[in-house]
Formats: C-alpha cells, sequence, structure tokens
C-alpha cells in the first residue's frame, strides 16, 4: 500500500456518538415554531427577549431556579451568572439581526388587536387600508360565522421574504445527552468544545455529516466540506474518531412477518423485508448500556416517516436532520392553513430539506408495500386550539393493524365507537397517557395577542387521557395488545421533555390502573420504555 493510501486510511473517521446536531434560530434550540417565521418572531419578541432580560437583571435567582430539577422545564435561564456577558451579547445582536422578525411579531400583534377591538361583524375591507408594513400583502383578514375577527397570515408568501435564512445555524457540540438544557429556555452559547457553523437547515451537507455517524469519511475532506478555518481546525477534529460505532443490532429485516421496534418515548419503528415505517422519530444518538435502541439500529433506508403532530417530542428538526439521507418519504396531517397556532408542516419540512411530503386529511389511504397507512382524528391534547394539524395512524401490514392513537384524549367516547365502525378490529393499540400535561402558555404563550387568566391557563393543559378517558377507548378499541407509550422518560428526551416521574407521579398511577384493567378484561398490556421489540408471523 501506497504511503499515500496509509495517510487516507489512518485519516478515516466518524463523526463521535456523543455530538449532538443541533439546528438553531438566533442561537435558540429550533423546535418545530422556530423553524417557521411567524411562529419565530414571536417566540423571539415574545418569549426569549424576555427571557434573556431577566436572566441580565438577576441572574442569582435563574441559577437558583435551574439547579433544581423540578424547575427544570421552567422559565428560567439554565447559565451562571458568569454568562451574563455573553446572554447580553447574543441579546444584542438578536435586535440588530433580526428586526425584521422583531417588525413581524410587533405588526401581527398590533393588527390582531386592533381587529379584536374594533371588527364587531362589519366589512373588513377598511383594515387593509391600516396594514403595518410587514404584513402588507401577507395576510388575509377574516370572520369566523360568529363574527370573530382572525388574521391568515399567507405562510408561503412569508417563506419568500427569507427573513429566516440568516437566523440559522447547526451548533456540533459533545454533549452528554443528561446535561442537555431544556429547549425552550436556555440559549445555545459556544464552549471550547462546540463548533457552530451559519448555514441553512437544508444545506445538503449536513447528510455527509449525519451519515458519519455510521459511514467514515476522510477527515479533510469533511473539513474541506465545512471550510473550516485552520485556526478552528483542533476543535473539529476533537469532533470526529476514528474508532467504529458499536455494530448496529439487526437494523435491517428480511423475515417473513413484521418486527417493532420501540426506540422510545413515541418512536416506532415497525419493519418488514420490504418496507420500514417510521413513528415520530426522537431517538438516542450515543449508546449506553440501558438497552436502548440508537440511530445507528434504526435501517439504511427508511421508506416512510408518519409525524402525527407539531409537537417538538414528535416533530423534532434535530432528528429529522440527521434521518434526511436515508428517507423516502414523509407522512403529515393538513394544517388549519394560516393559523398563528397552527403552522404548516410542509413549509416547515421544506425548511428542513424535504420535498417528497405526503399530506393526509382524515381517513385518506396511502397504500404501501404489504399494507396501507390510514389518517384518523386525533383528538385533545392541544389546549383546544383550533389546531388541525395532528392525525392518528391506523398502519395495516401484513394483514395486521396497529392503531398509533399518540396523545389522544378518550372525553368522547363516540368518536372511538363511530372509529371502529370503519375499523372493525385492531390488533395492537398504542396509547400515550401524559395526562397532567403543562398548561396553554407553557408552549403557546409567545403566541397569545391577548393574556389569559390564571384559572383558564391551568384549565386548558397540553394533556391525553388519564386511566378512566383511556378505558372509553379500550372498551371500543378492543385491542388485544395495548402499549403505553410517549411518555418522556428517556434519558435522551429530557432536553426536550422536561419531565421526571417519581413512583408517586399521577402520570404512573394513572396508567398502572389503566394497564391492570386491560389485564384484567384479557389483554395484554405495558409500558413501554427505552426499548422493546416485536415479532409478528
Amino acid at each position: 500500500m501506497s504511503r499515500v493510501a496509509n495517510q487516507e486510511s489512518a485519516d478515516t473517521v466518524y463523526l463521535r456518538p456523543e455530538v449532538k446536531i443541533e439546528p438553531l434560530a438566533c442561537g435558540w434550540y429550533a423546535w418545530p415554531y422556530l423553524v417557521t417565521p411567524a411562529q419565530l418572531a414571536m417566540n423571539l419578541k415574545f418569549r426569549f427577549l424576555p427571557l434573556m432580560q431577566s436572566f441580565m437583571s438577576n441572574p442569582a435567582v435563574h441559577a437558583a431556579a435551574g439547579s433544581d430539577p423540578k424547575l427544570f422545564a421552567g422559565p428560567f435561564v439554565t447559565l451562571s451568572s458568569n454568562e451574563v456577558p455573553r446572554v447580553r451579547q447574543l441579546f444584542d445582536e438578536t435586535l440588530s439581526r433580526c428586526s425584521d422578525l422583531m417588525a413581524l411579531a410587533e405588526a401581527l400583534k398590533q393588527l390582531d388587536s386592533l381587529l379584536q377591538e374594533t371588527a364587531s361583524g362589519f366589512s373588513l375591507n377598511e383594515f387593509y387600508q391600516k396594514l403595518p408594513q410587514p404584513l402588507q400583502g401577507l395576510v388575509e383578514l377574516t370572520y369566523d360565522l360568529n363574527n370573530h375577527p382572525a388574521i391568515r397570515v399567507l405562510e408561503e408568501l412569508l417563506y419568500d421574504e427569507q427573513i429566516t435564512a440568516h437566523t440559522q445555524e447547526i451548533f456540533l457540540a459533545p454533549i452528554p445527552e443528561r446535561e442537555r438544557t431544556f429547549f425552550m429556555n436556555t440559549p445555545r452559547l459556544s464552549s471550547p468544545e462546540s463548533m457552530t457553523f451559519k448555514m441553512r437547515f437544508s444545506d445538503q451537507r449536513l447528510d455527509t455529516l449525519a451519515a458519519m455517524r455510521t459511514r467514515p469519511k476522510s477527515f479533510k475532506s469533511v473539513a474541506d466540506l465545512f471550510d473550516v478555518p485552520e485556526g478552528d481546525m483542533a476543535t473539529f477534529r476533537r469532533l470526529f474518531t476514528s474508532t467504529p460505532p458499536q455494530s448496529a443490532n439487526g437494523r435491517e429485516y428480511a423475515g417473513d412477518g413484521t418486527r417493532v421496534r420501540y426506540f422510545g418515548h413515541a418512536c416506532v419503528l415497525v419493519q418488514t423485508a420490504s418496507t420500514a415505517v417510521l413513528f415520530d422519530p426522537t431517538f438516542a444518538v450515543e449508546p449506553a448500556d440501558d438497552g436502548r435502541l440508537t440511530f445507528n439500529d434504526l435501517p439504511e433506508f427508511i421508506d416512510y416517516v408518519v409525524l402525527t403532530h407539531s409537537h417538538q417530542d414528535h416533530f423534532c428538526p434535530e432528528m429529522l436532520l440527521q434521518l434526511r439521507h436515508r428517507v423516502g418519504r414523509v407522512v403529515i396531517p393538513r394544517n388549519n392553513s394560516g393559523s398563528i397556532a397552527d403552522p404548516s408542516l410542509k413549509l416547515a419540512l421544506r425548511e428542513l430539506g424535504y420535498h417528497n411530503v405526503e399530506i393526509m386529511d382524515f381517513f385518506d389511504t396511502l397504500s404501501i408495500p404489504d399494507g396501507e397507512i390510514v389518517s384518523l382524528p386525533f383528538a385533545g391534547e392541544h389546549c383546544d386550539l383550533n389546531i388541525y394539524s395532528k392525525h392518528a395512524i391506523l398502519l395495516t401490514i401484513k394483514e395486521r393493524k396497529l392503531m398509533f392513537l399518540v396523545d389522544s384524549d378518550g372525553r368522547d367516547v363516540a368518536l372511538y365507537r363511530r372509529l371502529m365502525r370503519r375499523i372493525s378490529s385492531v390488533d395492537a393499540l398504542f396509547l400515550g397517557m401524559e395526562c397532567e400535561g403543562g398548561p396553554l402558555n407553557w408552549l403557546y404563550e409567545a403566541l397569545l395577542t391577548k393574556p389569559i387568566s390564571r384559572k383558564n391557563n391551568e384549565s386548558r393543559r397540553l394533556c391525553g387521557s388519564d386511566s378512566e378517558r383511556a378505558w372509553n377507548i379500550w372498551q371500543e378499541v378492543k385491542a388485544p395488545h395495548v402499549f403505553i407509550y410517549a411518555m418522556g422518560q428517556e434519558p435522551w428526551m429530557r432536553h426536550l421533555m422536561g419531565l421526571e416521574y417519581d413512583a408517586d407521579s399521577i402520570q404512573l398511577k394513572e396508567s398502572d390502573k389503566f394497564i391492570a384493567r386491560c389485564i384484567e378484561a384479557g389483554a395484554k398490556a405495558e409500558r413501554l420504555f427505552i426499548s422493546r421489540e416485536l415479532l409478528w408471523s
């Protein structure tokens, strides 16, 4: 072998498994509402800027709260007082670099306030003359049938404005999963071990980087691809290793039946020899000795990724960017077009570099090898907001019927009775039982144009079924196999969920009650955690 060949072999590296590839918008972890322009504007103006101001004014309060595990997901910046100058720098940069977004957010709030105060059923034509400049040509004003006014944002045109392109970055850092700060309360600041690249989320170079979790590549070639400055070369080099990742645990399936693999939270992979369907990808990327399946255990090609709704633990840009190079089609629900609370998942996916997207209305059927995917109504969990972009799924594969009801609420038992008239029978039911959930303002506060009372806020929660409402569902579905999932307890989900149950947590008690009831009725029932594999012949 020549000297050149030996050097190239020695230079072959993998991305270290502990390195996280985080998409950032204006320095903040990019959850779905930071990928879409109007929602990014509202969160910057009315959530992140006030949060940074609060931290700069009294960092000791934030530091004390950040040390309390019970306040992990609260409105407290989890940084030390020493970081005040860097947070102030980010604050000033946000004001200067994102002035168009700030103006858009202010204009949306002002226009909505004007409509709510003065539009009473008379023609809205005169309001078009009063549109703030940032909204001119980008909105339609409407009434509902009870004369309540609303703003419909023309999202497609808003993306044309390119007001978010310069805000997008990719942050690479070797952060252990348990040390990741909560996605909504702490900006990502650089460290001696991290690298930040100003690049669009759709940049195809990310496919090369993500593939290096399992496929080696010359370090020089990837450094050249990312145009790494010579002064940063040592830091960039530490993100890679010449040690191959742990061997994949049966990533491909060639059996005659159906294999179901649980990757944690709501991430479920269903495989036959010819088809792979992956639900709500939020998987671990670093190995551990807890029996987990990781990114490395996913098949080389995933025919369909099914996204059930737009919450950060189901539609996760970080995970989707790393899968992009190995996905065939993405299946999503239709959205309530133009609603501030319900941005288009199709447009968000396009911003993430996905273009082969299948949009489904309720009861639409998508034929796939060995079966079909059917979109079903998804009731509850969205704080009573008029959000359309959510669906449950019936997957029929090799004559097995798997029903994924995600975080559905069983208050209206008649809904499930009607569903089963169409479906007739189900072999396995997957149901989330986060039965308490955060209040309305936890996720949506920045989008509200009027304050909500504490009483009303606490009554409207991001919750699914408790034991009684789950039992309502099972009595209609009568699935012989029941799996409680999407409980957010896996260690790699902490930065997205902020949840850590103890033995007395209502979520565990309620799910235990439901499981016991199902078993008593003759069904096999369990609560999934970390990983699970099922084989059906």
